[in-house]
């Protein structure tokens, strides 16, 4: 996992491409026989928090201690990306939540890169505490090849 949180898609606004709080608001709807969900109980300020909170990368090194998780920095991540040695490897992307006022929900990024291809992938998270426990409530696809 690259040691600084994903800002890749973020811009001072919106996601990349304008994904506005209104636009992640979706209902559940049908498009081609895909069923698409939005988070149509996103809060603004959660989304506004996550916004901004991402809008500079930070180190994560401090907040990820899971012994099974290696962090390397982004030149080692680009370095990777670039060596056949290493083109099966997967490497992953974080944001840092956006939590609401109330800490009930939570916003969060994730991204896989293979350098030989697929999965690419990215993901924005909804999540709902209840009492002390986060819960992933829905999932919003960025891209996918």
């Amino acid at each position: 996992m690259v040691e600084t949180s994903n800002s890749y898609l973020i811009t001072s606004t919106s996601l990349k491409p304008d994904i506005s709080w209104e636009f992640l608001r979706i209902p559940e709807m049908l498009i081609y026989g895909m069923r698409i969900v939005g988070f149509p109980n996103l809060q603004k300020e959660t989304y506004d928090d996550w916004i901004s909170i991402n809008n500079q990368p930070c180190l994560l090194t401090p907040f990820l201690t899971n012994p099974q998780t290696t962090l390397i920095s982004k030149e080692e991540s680009d370095k990777i990306s670039n060596d056949y040695n290493y083109r099966w490897c997967i490497i992953h992307t974080l944001s840092r939540p956006g939590l609401s006022l109330d800490f009930s929900q939570a916003l969060i990024q994730i991204t896989a890169h293979c350098p030989a291809g697929p999965p690419q992938c990215g993901n924005l998270l909804y999540l709902e505490r209840t009492g002390e426990q986060w819960a992933v409530k829905s999932s919003y696809g960025l891209y996918n090849q």
